[in-house]
């Protein structure tokens, strides 16, 4: 078992649900299990709730208000439709543009790039990672569309976690499992956009750690998965 308070000396990234997650080296191993667990708690109860596809911005809405009961409070946030150029929408290429557009619009300078950086390298070593890329294929293999999400994490020299993410939402993608997950492509134009930059209260969650972690079970085991970046 590791030990709560060992800091992690690499980046490393998890498939959560849907989502990729990116975490920067300096964590301590609790920061990283308490940002997967409530963001993971948070998609749960989000999806159903609301469906993802045709109430996305009702799911980001509530996704956000759990993350908010789990002590994340939301620092900066935006939602908004968009309009591809290309007749197809390559999931990865798209999700980290509107990363990289709320780590530059949203935080900037240092933190921004930091942030970036570690979506970047969560998204290239996915490609590389056959473990991680079958779990991310059984999380939405039973989809009907495209909904991935892209995160990352990193605790400040003075303790504080901080955590950048976005959400796409397309319509019907099409699902080839013999592919990455984020190289599936999109036949819709349009796609909902949101994204999001949260701080931690640890104080806060204290008080619900335990029921987090008792409602989410085995679900941590058979939807999550790390590797190195």
């Amino acid at each position: 078992m590791a030990d709560n308070q060992q800091i992690l000396s690499t980046n490393t990234a998890a498939v959560v649900e849907q989502s990729l997650m990116a975490f920067g080296a300096g964590m301590s191993y609790q920061s990283r299990t308490d940002a997967k667990n409530t963001f993971q708690f948070a998609s749960l109860v989000a999806s159903k709730k609301y469906n993802e596809e045709s109430e996305s911005e009702a799911w980001f809405d509530e996704f956000l208000k759990v993350m908010g009961d789990c002590g994340w409070g939301t620092a900066q946030r935006k939602y908004e439709r968009e309009t591809a150029s290309s007749q197809q929408l390559t999931l990865g290429a798209v999700a980290f543009k509107v990363f990289k557009g709320m780590g530059t619009l949203l935080v900037g300078g240092p933190l921004g790039a930091a942030l970036n950086s570690l979506a970047q390298g969560a998204l290239e070593k996915l490609g590389m990672v056959t473990e991680a890329q079958d779990v991310f294929k059984r999380n939405v293999s039973t989809k009907s569309s495209a909904v991935v999400g892209l995160a990352s994490c990193i605790e400040t020299s003075s303790g504080e976690m901080v955590l950048g993410m976005s959400a796409l939402t397309t319509g019907s993608a099409q699902h080839d499992l013999d592919v990455v997950v984020f190289e599936w492509k999109s036949t819709s134009r349009e796609y909902y956009a949101g994204m999001a930059m949260l701080v931690f209260n640890k104080t806060l969650y204290d008080y619900v750690r335990s029921t987090v972690e008792s409602k989410l079970g085995e679900r941590t085991k058979t939807k999550v998965l790390d590797y190195d970046i």
